[in-house]
Order: C-alpha cells, then structure tokens, then sequence
C-alpha cells in the first residue's frame, strides 16, 4: 500500500511532531507499506522523515501563498475576513494556478493509494485538484468553528474527503457540523514514551517553571508573563526562575507574538530578570526533564494539547489551561493542575503552590508518567490507523 501524506510547512510545531510520529508508527510496522510525503516548504521536517525511511518530495509554495490564512482575523467582522482574503487570493492567482498544476503532476507520479493531507492548506490544494478515485484522509488538529469563513470553505472542500481523523472529542464535536457527512475518527495524538521519559534530576538552586510553545498569539505567553509580574510583586523571595522555550515558526502574518514584542512586555512588567527566553530547542525532551514545572497557558480551547502530553511523559507536573482538548488529558489534581484560561491570577497561584511543595510536585510528576504510558503510548497509534485504513 502507497501512503501520500502531505504537510504545508517544513518546520517542526505541533502538527508536524504528529505527522512524524505516526510516519514512525507506520514505518515500524512489519507491513508492505510505502511512504511518501509532499512539503510545502523546506524545514527540518524534511530530514526527519527521511531518516524515518520516508520518501520526501519538497515542492515549495510561494511565499505570498503561504501568508494567506485566517488565523489573524479571528473575532473581526465577517465580510470584511472575506473581502481581505478574496483580494490577496486575486493578487496571488497566477502563483497559485502554476502551483497547483506542479503539485497535481507530483501526486500523479507517486500514484499513492490513500492520501493523508495534514494540514488546512494542504486540506484545501487537494479540494482543488479535484483527486478522483483516490480516498482522501484529512487530519483535524484544529477548531474550525470560530472562523466561520473557513469553516464554509472546508465545507465545501470535504465533498472529496472520505475519513477524517481528529486529535481529541472537542475537535471532533466542533467540526462535525461542518463536515456532516464526513465519519470523523477520534485518535489522541501520541508520542514515544522511551524518548519523552524521566531522567535524573540534576539539583539546581531555584525551581525552573517552564512555558513551551510556538509563539502563536493564542498560546498565552502573555498570561505567563503576567502571571509572573503578580508572583515577583507578592512572593519576591519565592525561590523560582522562570523560562520560555520557543519561537515563531509560520508565516501568517499577524498570528503571532515576535521574541522582541515578549521581551519588552517583559520588561514592562519589571520581570526581565526573572525570565530568560531560550529559543527553539531541537531536543525537547531534554527540556522537559531540565524543568521542575511545565506550564500550559492557552488563552483559547486547545485542540489537544501535545505540550502536556510529553511533559507529562516526562513525568512533570503541568499546570494546564483546562479547556478544550486538554481537558480531556488529564485528572485535575492527580496528574496535573488544572486553571481557567486567561486567569493569570488562578495560573500565579498553582505555580507558587508547586514551587513551595516538592512533595507535591514529585507526586503528580509520577503521576502524569503513568497516565502518558496508558493514554499517549505511540505503541498504540499504528493498530488505530490500520483499522481505518482497510474502511477506505
């Protein structure tokens, strides 16, 4: 069987640590299976496919195509997302009828047998191809209902779609209205438990808090800060440091903060000293287990979450933003702690009860590696797809 997976970007965020986990799961299965993978830019995930024995075909996007989106626009008026789009889309239509031509010609020459589209733009290129006679897998990671202009897009775009998979019941529950006919799958995306696993601690003066995460304007890094800002202002001797691990990655303009818009919120608060940025981290992993606390701080649903699954995989208390998907990963108080969204003050509290109790965080810590080990198991993910696939 000849598996086509298409992936928008080449950069590594959450969708893609997905996507390279399930291509491991299916490449270690014992089956005649053949991989292949389109992208739509260049990027450190071109690499790791390849080394999972994955045969990559990079055919970039122009870059004027790759900065249209929605995500941006998110709360604003609808005609006014809709005449904003429809006008960049006009600009770039010589772009994109020259795209789509090279990109139908390389599917052609895979000549897959099932075709697993990861990403909403790859959703809506393989909308416009009008593929026939192959099924069509898209991968959910997302809600869709708060950008009704693009909800009405995929709408339309599902009519050559035969299964979709989606990362948590929240995502499945918001897209099934817009994909009605669509049979939608819930498998929680997983990971390899023996990489994302406990190390031995390395004793350190201060308590190391955490946030990792793109820098998506919906991630909360400034909740984080905030929360910070109350913590030095009533508990200037609490002994923690504080750290963000990440960068911006897409090119939708307007979707994300920039290292030196954090830096001066940052410095605004008069917390400059109490937080260092350190960038993208290829190891992750590593990160985890260098941190006592990890913090999730979503200020909107996540559709899931994989933040909180690895470190939990790691067996790290997580302090999470408990909507959405991520509320579905864990047990408030038994494996993770559990706060309102945008409540810095709720956020500020769990971390100064965590710094202050080693116990309790050594508890939930083995905790949280119990549940990763029945719930995120990558051992699992294979048997899961390859019943669907057989369906199609």
């Amino acid at each position: 069987m000849r598996i086509l997976f298409i992936n928008p970007v080449g950069v590594i965020g959450g969708g893609e640590k997905v996507l390279l986990t399930t291509l491991g799961a299916l490449s270690r299965e014992d089956l005649n299976l053949e991989l292949y993978l389109i992208v739509c830019t260049d990027g450190p995930l071109v690499e790791k496919a390849r080394e999972l024995g994955v045969q990559v075909k990079i055919l970039n996007l122009p870059d004027r195509l790759n900065q249209i989106g929605d995500s941006a626009f998110k709360g604003q008026n609808r005609l006014t997302i809709f005449v904003v789009i429809l006008a960049k889309l006009l600009s770039v239509f010589p772009d994109f009828v020259g795209y789509l031509r090279s990109f139908r010609q390389l599917i052609k020459t895979i000549n897959p047998d099932l075709i697993y589209s990861n990403g909403i733009k790859t959703h809506l290129l393989l909308a416009a191809c009008a593929i026939k006679d192959i099924p069509i897998i898209w991968h959910l990671h997302d809600f869709y209902s708060t950008r009704p202009l693009m909800a009405k897009v995929l709408q339309w775009a599902s009519r050559g779609i035969t299964q979709a998979i989606a990362i948590s019941k929240a995502v499945a529950q918001d897209n099934q209205p817009i994909l009605p006919k669509v049979p939608i799958e819930v498998i929680y995306n997983c990971l390899d438990i023996n990489v994302f696993s406990p190390k031995n601690p390395v004793p350190h003066a201060k308590v190391r808090v955490g946030l990792v995460a793109t820098f998506a304007l919906w991630k909360g890094h400034d909740v984080f800060l905030e929360a910070i800002a109350h913590i030095a202002k009533l508990y200037p001797d609490l002994n923690a440091h504080f750290y963000i691990v990440g960068e911006p990655i897409y090119k939708t303009k307007g979707s994300q903060f920039s290292l030196e818009e954090l830096k001066q919120k940052a410095e605004q608060l008069g917390i400059s000293s109490w937080i260092d940025f350190l960038g993208f981290q290829e190891n992750v992993s590593e990160i985890y287990n260098w941190l006592d606390i990890v913090v999730h701080a979503s200020t909107q649903p996540e559709p899931f979450g994989l933040v909180i699954a690895e470190a939990m995989s790691c067996g790290k208390p997580v302090i999470v933003s408990q909507a959405g998907g991520a509320a579905e990963l864990f047990k408030n108080g038994y494996d993770a702690v559990g706060v309102p969204p945008k409540d810095f003050l709720s956020l500020a509290n769990a971390i100064v009860d965590l710094v202050r109790d080693p116990q309790k965080r050594a508890t939930m810590g083995s905790n949280s590696r119990l549940t990763a080990m029945e719930r995120f198991n990558d051992q699992r993910l294979a048997g899961q797809l390859l019943k669907i696939f057989p369906k199609i």
